[in-house]
């Protein structure tokens, strides 16, 4: 049991924040892992190029916190890959622990998920039951799957006190503790999503790989959701559009890829109606979903231009 060891036998976490002009959340998330009881574990914050980067440099001045900071904001897997980089460097850690800035952990949240990787090898991430901040008792995350016919990734809704532990297809990257080696054997994060799909993608990899991923529903931490980019903002339906077709290109079978693009075309002329009827004030959000959709086929990823 992980939980009998010495501080200086339990293996090392580094976990991996990403911040991007969310100073305030970030804070929050810190003042819970302070909190948290798993005592051998690095914190590394990234900043990525955030209007106002000595907020954060302020605000961590007399912590231990390790604090990265870029010059360019060139996506959320970027920015987590920097952090990655810099553990590897610098901590030399056995766990990365990819958490997202808006959210707020429980004080055991830590030991279930380091106990699942040490207890099987083939285990290649697990992931935790994730309640939306509020209301606190409602699940946001509680298992996944990709829906390959939609290229959905799934989020399973089951109250964690009543789920058990188990294999599953897909794990949320708000969340998501791996083994340091997994980055030689895999890869990192791909880049060119630069927003959204980037952990569906890391996932499938790792079963590909012949990895199991597992759900953890003893550890829990609360997501405040969509902070960064918002909800059914352009930027969210910009990335959403592209990626999902970008992800569905590279690892849906033929025949799942052929419904997938007739029903995802005939969904986005169907959006595309819906924010046209609801006049003027939605022009962005048409012209994101519809800029997202066609820059699939100019083979365009990464950051999107008009953000520049």
């Amino acid at each position: 049991m992980v939980q009998e060891l010495n501080k200086e036998d339990l293996p090392s976490v580094c976990v991996i924040i990403v911040n991007f002009n969310g100073t305030a959340d970030t804070l929050d998330c810190l003042d819970s892992l302070k909190e948290q009881s798993y005592p051998n574990t690095h914190i590394v914050v990234v900043d990525n190029a955030s209007d106002d980067p000595e907020e954060l440099e302020n605000a961590l001045a007399n912590h231990s916190f390790h604090l990265v900071q870029l010059e360019e904001n060139n996506g959320f897997a970027s920015g987590n890959n920097a952090g990655v980089k810099y553990a590897k460097e610098v901590l030399d850690p056995d766990y990365i622990l990819m958490l997202n800035n808006d959210t707020v952990v429980s004080s055991d949240f830590l030991f279930p998920l380091v106990e699942e990787l040490e207890g099987d090898a083939g285990t290649g991430a697990c992931c935790s039951h994730i309640n939306y901040y509020q209301p606190s008792k409602l699940t946001w995350y509680g298992g996944g799957y990709i829906n390959w016919k939609t290229g959905t990734s799934v989020h399973e809704v089951q109250d964690h006190r009543t789920s058990p532990s188990r294999d599953v297809e897909f794990l949320t990257g708000c969340a998501l503790l791996f083994p340091i080696r997994m980055i030689q054997e895999i890869g990192y994060l791909n880049e060119d999503y630069f927003l959204f799909y980037e952990d569906t993608e890391f996932c499938v990899r790792m079963k590909k790989a012949g990895y199991r991923l597992r759900y953890v529903p003893e550890s829990v931490i609360y997501h405040k959701v969509s902070a960064t980019a918002g909800f059914r903002s352009p930027l969210a339906n910009y990335y959403g559009t592209r990626n999902k077709m970008h992800f569905m290109s590279l690892y849906a079978n033929r025949l799942n890829y052929t419904f997938f693009l007739l029903y995802f075309s005939c969904k986005t002329g169907g959006k595309l109606l819906f924010y046209w009827l609801r006049g003027k004030r939605f022009k962005d959000m048409r012209r994101a979903i519809r800029t997202g959709y066609w820059d699939f086929f100019r083979h365009k990823t990464g950051k999107w231009q008009r953000l520049t």
